[in-house]
């Protein structure tokens, strides 16, 4: 049974357990130059949104959807427009050319990560902290009183093995503003607590966000995947029932179902593109990079038994929950590395 949700007051975001801090930025994304737009009673706007979860599947998901002769998608899978109070501000009409030029006969969406989650944060501040901005409402509610009839698409992953995905993802480091802004060496757990702004740990709450979502969008519009059943054993079948969900032809069959698209990059790659040279690293990240892979004699160092410890216990405590909200088990989530 889906309980009420109640939002987290301002706090100090030193804390590890505190979520959130409320803090003014005073740096904005980049001034973009003005798109052409439709008038209002012709605006083209999205049938579908897949909102997460991050490093979960989705972008296998999208190339799914991009392949059905039913859909015209945009090219920018990620837009981000209502999970960033910097983007939300640029205007709507900011988010609508981004499908000013679809086929409005055929089945239109994006996919964001960053809307299975609850408040809208800023994506820039001078701080390290995770900061939201306040003043707007919740990110299920902005997208439901815009996209009234929205429908949303969902894939879970295992919470534990989610976040580790994501802590490589970011230490890739080409989402640093500099150079060595953070440690490979700091660790996982250490690197989750000190740096929320990364949200390695937030995306994994799936209980809490999908509480909060359910308070707008009524269950026949909304589609969940399990990463581990539906993706990686089922996708035939998660295919046909995610097409009839969008009212597409079940029966077409896109390629590619069970090849993965995303490869993480090895531990050893990573220590070497952080210590490297710029020459060095440029190799690294190219092509090339991907022969260190097969030989990743630094990989036993990456993930310690302390940051699996600490994974679980903030995840376990509500698979229980999850479990009721979603009615399905969850018995092959390990929870574990």
């Amino acid at each position: 049974m889906i309980g009420a949700y109640y939002e987290p007051c301002a706090v100090e975001a030193n804390d590890e357990n505190n979520r959130h801090a409320v803090l003014k930025p005073k740096r904005f994304l980049p001034e973009v130059k003005a798109k052409m737009t439709t008038p209002e009673t012709s605006v083209i706007k999205p049938d579908f949104l897949i909102i997460g979860a991050q490093k979960a599947g989705t972008t296998w998901l999208w190339k799914m959807l991009q392949q059905h002769p039913g859909t015209d998608l945009p090219k920018e899978k990620e837009i981000h427009f209502f999970g960033s109070s910097e983007l939300y501000r640029k205007g709507k009409d900011q988010y609508y050319w981004h499908f000013a030029d679809l086929d409005s006969s055929k089945v239109i969406g994006e996919a964001s990560t960053t809307y299975l989650y609850d408040n809208v944060p800023y994506w820039y501040n001078d701080s390290l902290k995770l900061v939201v901005d306040e003043s707007l409402p919740t990110i299920p509610e902005l997208i439901t009183t815009e996209m009234p009839e929205v429908k949303i698409l969902v894939v879970l992953r295992d919470p534990v093995r989610r976040a580790i995905s994501a802590y490589y993802h970011w230490m890739r480091g080409q989402y640093w503003p500099r150079k060595g802004a953070v440690s490979p060496l700091l660790g996982l757990k250490e690197t989750a607590i000190q740096h929320p702004r990364m949200r390695i740990l937030e995306y994994g709450y799936y209980a809490r966000y999908l509480k909060l979502w359910s308070k707008y969008v009524p269950k026949e519009r909304m589609h969940l995947l399990i990463f581990e059943e539906d993706v990686w054993q089922f996708p035939e079948r998660t295919m046909r029932e995610v097409y009839q969900f969008l009212n597409l032809d079940p029966q077409f069959q896109p390629e590619g179902l069970r090849e993965r698209v995303h490869e993480n990059w090895s531990w050893t790659r990573i220590l070497i593109s952080y210590y490297a040279d710029p020459l060095t690293r440029k190799v690294v990240r190219s092509r090339l990079g991907k022969f260190i892979d097969g030989f990743d004699v630094l990989g036993r160092f990456a993930i310690k038994r302390e940051d699996i410890d600490f994974l679980r216990s903030k995840y376990l405590p509500e698979k229980a929950e999850l479990e009721s909200l979603i009615g399905r088990s969850l018995s092959c989530w390990k929870c574990d590395a």
